[in-house]
């Protein structure tokens, strides 16, 4: 059952963060993990169909990403969990919402991941059109201000504990290959997939 509730949240944002958490129990389920389990199927009862309403727009040749992260989200890991969501125009195009790999020293270094994460989707979204005969240029967007100021400087500075990895970003908005900036959090969708709705 876990794994079907998986498989609708690859169309159903709403449900992305709880049936990620099921999985995560796959190997070990408890009796609350079947509680859990029970509570997104009658959530799934109630709410049978979700359905994407795509109405023409002026074309565009952005490609817009929201990205949100839950700080030592997890009580018993305190790992973190990166979401978010990609747009062309007003219509979303992919979703996520994953457990970061490694337990995050600060709430930005999260963020920072998760921004990493959001600009890996970008690009790969990019690439495809990029195959198909388009030029689009990403926008992202974060609540997370000491991130973006990471994210938009040149080397480590003061957070030597980051991994090399987490700074490729740096190069990416430097050059100009994708833009950063600022969405308070209430306004964030991706707000969403980093929470239980």
């Amino acid at each position: 059952l876990s794994a079907r509730c998986n498989y609708l949240a690859q169309d159903r944002c709403d449900i992305a963060f709880a049936a990620k958490e099921l999985c995560r129990e796959f190997a070990a389920p408890n009796k609350s993990s079947y509680g859990r389990l029970k509570r997104l199927v009658r959530y799934l009862v109630g709410l049978p169909r979700l359905v994407y309403s795509y109405k023409f727009q002026t074309p565009t040749d952005q490609i817009t990403v929201y990205c949100d992260t839950d700080f030592a989200g997890c009580q018993s890991t305190r790992r973190s969990t990166s979401g978010g969501v990609c747009l062309r125009g007003a219509h979303n195009v992919k979703h996520w919402a994953k457990t970061q790999t490694t337990v995050c020293l600060s709430s930005g270094e999260a963020e920072l991941r998760g921004i990493s994460d959001g600009l890996a989707q970008a690009l790969g979204i990019q690439s495809i059109a990029r195959d198909l005969g388009f030029s689009w240029k990403n926008q992202m967007f974060s609540d997370a201000t000491a991130a973006i100021g990471i994210a938009r400087r040149r080397g480590m500075g003061r957070i030597r504990h980051l991994d090399v990895t987490d700074l490729w970003v740096q190069e990416k908005f430097g050059n100009g290959s994708a833009k950063i900036d600022k969405v308070f959090g209430a306004d964030n969708p991706a707000d969403i997939l980093t929470k239980h709705f």
